[in-house]
């Protein structure tokens, strides 16, 4: 059998027990709780604008990459540039939710040989670029020694942002 007796309570306000034998704002207080996490739950960040747009239709974004030097050497410096380009009608605006601005991978098959962002770590900091119709802005990625070994690549570039473009592909050879 359960026992009802009431849990001591300082001061002058007393509660009766509920049958479970918990002051009555207990459950309240839990239930009370419980809703302020759903709600906070619920505050993922979007605003109801195109940020979760899928990339075909994110206002016409397209990516593209380039790097210098021309030509790629193991070991040696290289930087990536990322250009987005707003080739729709309205603003964009790019939301990052790091300070992560994009990514470069280099793959032969399947296999991932290098990635810009291995090793690498990024503040946590909400920021919003705005892209105008017509208009680009170009990201630049520091690498201070290429990790890959000399040979063929794809290479696949990627902006950190959402809306995100189609990621920009393209063929690479890394010389010695």
């Amino acid at each position: 059998m359960r026992s009802t007796r009431a849990l001591p309570v300082e001061g002058p306000l007393r509660f009766p027990p509920t049958p479970e034998g918990y002051p009555h704002f207990v459950p309240r207080l839990a239930l009370a709780f419980l809703a302020f996490l759903l709600a906070l739950t619920g505050c993922g960040g979007h605003d109801g604008s195109a940020a979760h747009t899928p990339a075909e239709g994110s206002g016409g974004l397209s990516l593209s990459v380039s790097f210098s030097p021309e030509r790629l050497r193991a070991g040696r410096p290289v930087t990536w540039s990322l250009r987005v380009t707003n080739t729709g009608t309205d603003t964009v605006t790019l939301t990052f939710r790091t300070g992560q601005d994009g990514d470069v991978v280099l793959r032969r098959g399947s296999v991932e040989a290098y990635r810009w962002s291995a090793q690498r770590f990024f503040s946590q900091a909400l920021r919003h670029e705005r892209l105008a119709a017509g208009g680009h802005k170009t990201f630049e990625l520091e690498e201070e020694a290429l990790r890959a070994d000399p040979g063929d690549y794809e290479l696949e570039a990627a902006l950190a942002a959402e809306p995100a473009p189609a990621p920009a592909r393209r063929p690479v050879t890394v010389g010695r």
